[in-house]
């Protein structure tokens, strides 16, 4: 199973998931991505801007006074229209899974299953 087919059971298995993307942070490159609508490059390219500062920038910084240190795993950031939910592989690597999905969507299983495809994916590298 390629990192698409991962990528795209993911999408299956939680609803209200409109795109599912695996990211470098370091290069803030989009490395894969299934979607159910057409995103434009610039939308991409914002996306993982955005996953590259809450997970490694300024703003990933200004969060470890509260994890003791440590680099945050998972963010999420909400708007009226969506739900952004980043999550990164390990502490040591900077690959991440970058989800966006309906506001309504439970975000419980889309970070349970987020993980596990970031696992998945990670385990094949």
């Amino acid at each position: 199973m390629d990192v698409t087919e991962v990528l795209d059971g993911l999408r299956a298995d939680v609803e209200g998931c409109d795109l599912a993307a695996f990211a470098d942070l370091n290069t803030s490159m989009i490395l894969c991505v299934s979607s159910s609508t057409r995103h434009a490059q610039e939308e991409l390219d914002a996306l993982t801007e955005t996953a590259a500062a809450v997970l490694d920038g300024g703003v990933a910084e200004g969060a470890r006074t509260f994890l003791d240190g440590a680099k945050a795993q998972t963010a999420i950031t909400m708007t009226p229209v969506d739900v952004r939910v980043y999550l990164r592989a390990s502490q040591s690597q900077s690959e991440a899974l970058i989800c966006l999905c309906a506001p309504d969507a439970d975000l419980a299983k889309v970070v349970a299953r987020g993980t596990a495809t970031l696992s998945t994916i990670m385990s094949k590298a």
